[in-house]
């Protein structure tokens, strides 16, 4: 078979090739409708004809300068490619370009069921009107659920008029972007789907017609929307199975472009981020429309809104199972807290969240991050176990011991680290902000139930070892500030599923002993001893009844039974401790010191003064010879002696200690450090023995703030100097302030520690005593 060029010529404003070959009779026939199809050809310069031969015929074809030409057929015949200068349009072309609103791809949504995003649609609106002579590119992102697609509908149906035309577009690959394009090309030209459009070549020439469409001059009023445009190949974001979008936009800068994603990254574009409903009334109003079921004044209603946390799509399903049950939003909230996977398996596809489902809205994005990275993807699942608002590198990055390959991969450097997190971003699976990451709440739910939907033990040790590392000693500056950041973490193994599944017998002892100390520095007595039991049982098994290890949890065992009141358990624990380190560690070692210390306390507690003070003064000359005096340990001796000779008495002394405990705090951890507050506190009751109760209050009121921003309102400590404002007001006749203040102290010994706790029934008498001589 021959290909034969006849001739090619042209002139300033036209050009013509013609092609003598041998086009078949039926192909001639339909010449003319593929005059119209032109197609452009970026920044190239020269343009590209394809004409299949077969037998001697001669055809014509003519564009402008901007525009090229493809001619096709999948009859199995030879293509040839021709590249020719490019020649203008005549200015006497005429076209349509109003083909009104097309929503055929979108999905199908109630305008009833749309609630709220006013700021979101106002700024879309004001980013996407019209513009002749500039382009507006607008790209609404955010995580899946959270109704970008919505949220575009909407926006089209209230101002779709604006526009000469609107066409949607699912771009979720390239594939299915590309056959959109090709429908929007036939429509606009006014041809039907024929056998010849499936061919490869085919739908990239209509493809290339739209685009040509679209970049016609006078055609610059229209909105295409991109939806689903999750899985983006751009620079910096390196996805094997993603595209660039931008080679589908028109070649001429005009028109409106709408895009929805996942991603954070189309920089673009104007981007324009769809977060979690704010309003709690916008979510009771999903419920309400979605569920049939009356909300206002319901609690319960409420809960499941505040548990959903805003994701519109978590609450659409939520009140679409309702509609369709005799359930009641607590019964769901049941469902949803205790039975995830099941409720996942039986809960419909919402017809406006077409192809999704809140049990899957996420799985692609997943896919999509492991293949990238597959340490980005490990990193999630441990996320799983740990709390989702509060996430930051260094609780990553301390020494994990038998870490997993991945893990040890992230810990190379920094950048590595950041890498991870940055294709999470990419897919909206993690939020970024200055110094931490944080997740949805249900997307947390997700990566805990779908995710590790066979639950891992081995992911939880690492996850504990993660929060141990990050635990930070009493000795350590600021150290209640770092621990409560620590502290929800440690919480997550509250989660129902969590309690029920994991084997604390694989954790390390030391690990859940540095847990159990977290829990004691905030007040959370029942976690706590647990903890210390566990860790003492794993200790035991690990090194034996008299390792120093062993007996250092025994130690602090014996504290919490002190703090709980149970002294005589508490005595048991610190004679056991007491006896192991002296055979290990010998009578002047600080581990022994520091046992030797609490027995003088236990000792004062119970009244036994004159044991409490051979106590002190052995740990405080052992102190002074180990450290020196104004060591922390030493100082701490220090204060409680000056404890203990306040009871006794001998004012003059304890003012000495204390003065001196307190000199050496402020310098070694400054004024507010909790120990230091300690001292502060204990002068303030000195001063009050003293009757001087202008100087009592100063300390006490220093001690209050110091302890409210460093424990909080309802931590025991600042209960503790509360009770003492309370005796000092009532001491000053200021009864109506003192009541105020055992009140406050009794509600919140009352949730701490219960209503039997000797520290609660001691406020509670002073609080009955005062009522008393107030006549009530």
């Amino acid at each position: 078979m021959m290909l034969g060029v006849g001739h090619l010529s042209g002139t300033d404003s036209r050009l013509q090739l013609c092609v003598r070959s041998g086009l078949n009779a039926s192909l001639m026939e339909r010449l003319p409708e593929f005059s119209d199809l032109i197609v452009p050809t970026s920044s190239q310069d020269k343009i590209s004809m394809t004409a299949m031969t077969a037998a001697n015929s001669t055809a014509s074809f003519s564009g402008s300068n901007d525009q090229g030409f493809q001619l096709g057929h999948n009859a199995g015949y030879v293509y040839n490619t021709i590249n020719v200068a490019q020649a203008p349009l005549p200015s006497t072309a005429t076209h349509n370009y109003d083909f009104g609103v097309r929503l055929c791809d979108a999905s199908q949504i109630d305008e009833n069921h749309f609630i709220g995003r006013d700021c979101e649609l106002e700024q879309l609106q004001t980013w996407l009107t019209p513009s002749p002579g500039r382009q507006n590119i607008v790209a609404l992102y955010g995580m899946g659920g959270m109704g970008k697609t919505q949220l575009g509908i909407h926006m089209i149906r209230r101002s779709g008029s604006r526009y000469s035309s609107v066409y949607w577009l699912n771009a979720k690959d390239e594939n299915t972007l590309k056959a959109g394009l090709a429908a929007l090309a036939m429509e606009v030209t006014g041809i039907s789907a024929s056998p010849a459009l499936t061919d490869v070549h085919e739908e990239e020439r209509l493809v290339q017609q739209a685009r040509q469409w679209l970049s016609q001059q006078g055609n610059d009023k229209w909105l295409i929307v991109y939806d689903n445009y999750d899985n983006p190949h751009l620079p910096g974001i390196d996805s094997a199975t993603g595209y660039d979008i931008r080679t589908y936009f028109p070649s001429r800068a005009q028109g409106s472009i709408l895009i929805t994603t996942r991603s954070p990254r189309l920089t673009f574009a104007k981007q324009l981020r769809i977060t979690k409903l704010q309003d709690i009334d916008q979510s009771l109003a999903i419920l309400a429309t979605r569920s049939g079921r009356k909300v206002d004044g319901d609690n319960s209603a409420e809960r499941l809104a505040r548990r959903l946390d805003g994701l519109p799509l978590a609450l659409a399903t939520a009140g679409a199972y309702i509609s369709q049950s005799a359930d009641s939003f607590d019964e769901y909230f049941e469902l949803y807290d205790h039975s995830w996977n099941d409720l996942s398996e039986h809960s419909s596809e919402l017809v406006d969240y077409e192809e999704r489902t809140l049990y899957s809205t996420w799985n692609v994005s997943y896919q999509h991050v492991k293949n990238q990275d597959p340490a980005a993807a490990e990193l999630l699942k441990l996320m799983a176990y740990l709390d989702n608002e509060d996430l930051w590198y260094e609780l990553f990055n301390k020494d994990v011991s038998n870490a997993p390959e991945w893990l040890i991969e992230l810990q190379k450097s920094r950048a590595r680290f950041n890498r991870a997190i940055s294709i999470l971003h990419n897919y909206s699976l993690l939020e970024v902000s200055t110094g931490k990451y944080s997740l949805h709440t249900c997307e947390h739910d997700w990566t805990l139930e779908y995710l590790n939907r066979e639950f891992d033990n081995e992911g939880y040790r690492m996850a504990i070892r993660c929060i141990a590392a990050n635990v930070n000693l009493k000795s350590e500056a600021e150290y209640w500030i770092k621990n409560r950041r620590v502290l929800p973490h440690a919480r997550r193994f509250e989660h129902n599923r969590v309690k029920a599944a994991i084997d604390w017998n694989i954790m390390a002892p030391g690990d859940l002993h540095m847990l159990a100390y977290l829990y004691e520095q905030n007040d959370m007595s029942s976690e706590t001893e647990k903890m210390y039991q566990r860790a003492l049982d794993g200790y035991e098994k690990a090194w034996g009844p008299d390792h120093t290890s062993t007996l250092a949890t025994v130690n602090n065992l014996g504290n919490l039974y002190k703090d709980q009141g149970k002294r005589a358990e508490a005595e048991e624990m610190y004679r056991r401790a007491l006896d192991g380190n002296e055979k290990a560690w010998g009578p002047d070692h600080t581990s022994t010191l520091a046992t030797v210390n609490n027995l003088g306390l236990l000792y004062a507690d119970q009244g036994k003064l004159v044991e409490a003070e051979e106590m002190y003064r052995r740990a405080l000359d052992g102190n002074e010879k180990a450290w020196g005096p104004d060591h922390t340990s030493t100082l701490a001796t220090v204060n409680n002696l000056g404890n203990l000779y306040k009871d006794q008495g001998k004012l003059v002394e304890a003012e000495e200690m204390y003065r001196r405990a307190l000199d050496g705090k402020e310098k070694a951890w400054g004024p507010d450090h909790t120990s230091t507050l300690d001292t502060v506190n204990n002068l303030g009751l000195l001063y009050a023995d003293q009757g001087k109760l202008v100087e009592a209050e100063e300390m006490y009121r220093r001690a209050l703030d110091g302890y409210e921003k460093a424990w909080g309102l309802d931590h025991t400590s600042t209960l503790a100097t509360v009770n003492n404002l309370g005796n000092l007001y009532k001491n000053q006749g200021k009864l109506v302030e003192a009541e105020e203040m055992y009140r406050r102290a009794l509600d919140g010994y009352e949730k701490a520690r219960g209503p039997y706790y000797p520290s609660t029934l001691t406020i509670s008498y002073n609080l009955s005593l005062l009522k008393s001589n107030r006549g009530k």
